[in-house]
């Protein structure tokens, strides 16, 4: 866009209009100050040095040099009126695309480039005579359009640039989770490249959470919690779900049980080492097929574990009720002697709290349970046999889907 164009479509928002005669007076000033685009480079670098900003970890001096070189060069032909050459037209652009991929900050970035119109402002007053700057304080909002715009351009290709350069990072990072899970955290190259992409310690205590893609929201969610609170953590889509590897102490343990709240998840116990995480990987997604369906709170291995083991052993689960119901195949009563016991072991082990669940005496239920005994030969109020009859009866139980 010229000059003038540009100055236009400032009018059109609300500008005054920028009559001929200042045009010409911009212009002519400026012809005078483009010859002097190092002393003009040189106050900047003074400028951005006082302020702090572009700190020797961020920008090479030589860059800087020849990048705020074109800049103002850019910055008078516009004012003058010149005719731009293509190459450095795109000067804004490079800037910011630069920017973006050594990784400074966009504030700092910004507040560098804002820094051009107080030293092409100055480097015009001390150009212009007493006419002349009469002029310019009138048409100073001309001058810093087209500062604003270079600003603008800087802007919009940084953003552009970190968004791609953040989807290049997102699937670097999910590659090497990919290869510590597929190498069961055995390698400890591994293990090692995956911690310094992932940017978690390889030593760290981990919780891994995976929640089916019906909940994913929920878990991005608690993710963006993490994220305010400046926790260390990994978040990817898996096969069936999202999964989240939470870096907490044990003392963060309630927090991150907190964030969860009201998420069917399922929450594996820690992985002590960043090698452990795939088999807590694998521990989360068997406790989460394990976890009913209506279920609305995270699931530990200590509220699943039983449905967690019979699916593992299906066989032996299917056996153990296979035996149960043919005993109990031509008794009247036997839902009836399956629910005495079922409350009776899920309960805290008495016969008064199961008899108050099932709203009838204490001697029934001790009848029930000894009539079961008789006919499969499992006396539930025995640690060993209660285990086992519950164990047989998750056989036939609909679960989530396995990751």
């Amino acid at each position: 866009m010229s000059t003038w164009g540009l100055l236009a479509y400032r009018d059109d928002v609300g500008h005054a209009d920028v009559d001929e005669s200042s045009r010409q007076v911009l212009a002519a000033v400026a012809v005078r100050c483009l010859p002097r685009v190092e002393d003009q480079y040189r106050a900047w670098l003074l400028l951005l040095k006082q302020s702090g900003l572009y700190g020797d970890s961020w920008v090479d001096h030589d860059e800087v040099r020849a990048k705020a070189l074109e800049v103002f060069e850019l910055i008078w032909r516009r004012i003058a009126g010149f005719e731009v050459a293509d190459d450095l037209a795109e000067v804004s652009h490079r800037v910011g695309v630069r920017r973006a991929e050594q990784g400074v900050p966009i504030n700092e970035v910004q507040a560098a480039a804002n820094r051009d119109f107080q030293i092409v402002w100055e480097a015009m007053l001390a150009a212009a005579d007493e006419h002349e700057a009469t002029v310019l304080l009138h048409q100073a909002p001309a001058v810093w359009a087209v500062v604003d715009d270079h600003t603008q351009r800087i802007t919009e290709a940084y953003r552009r640039r970190s968004n791609e350069l953040d989807d290049l990072s997102d699937d670097r990072r999910r590659e090497w989770f990919r290869r510590l899970l597929k190498c069961n955290g055995e390698r400890a190259d591994v293990v090692q490249n995956a911690a310094d992409v992932l940017d978690l310690p390889v030593d760290g205590r981990f919780r891994v959470v995976i929640a089916t893609r019906e909940h994913a929201g929920r878990l991005r969610d608690a993710r963006d919690a993490l994220t305010a609170l400046r926790w260390s953590f990994h978040y990817q889509e898996v096969e069936g779900g999202d999964l989240l590897v939470i870096r907490s102490t044990q003392e963060q343990d309630k927090r991150v049980l907190n964030c969860l709240a009201g998420i069917r998840c399922a929450v594996a116990p820690p992985a002590h080492g960043l090698d452990e995480v795939p088999r807590a990987t694998r521990i989360a997604s068997d406790i989460l097929a394990a976890l009913p369906e209506d279920r609305d709170s995270p699931g530990m291995l200590e509220d699943a574990w039983l449905s967690v083991a019979a699916t593992q052993a299906p066989l032996v689960t299917q056996a153990l009720a296979d035996r149960i119901h043919r005993c109990l195949e031509n008794v009247q009563d036997a839902d009836v002697l399956l629910e005495t016991a079922q409350v009776f072991c899920e309960g805290d082990g008495t016969v008064s709290r199961a008899a108050s669940e099932l709203f009838c005496h204490r001697n029934t239920v001790l009848n029930r349970l000894e009539r079961l005994r008789s006919l499969t030969g499992f006396d539930v109020r025995r640690p060993r046999d209660a285990a086992g009859f519950l164990f047989a009866m998750t056989a036939g139980k609909p679960t989530g889907r396995s990751l």
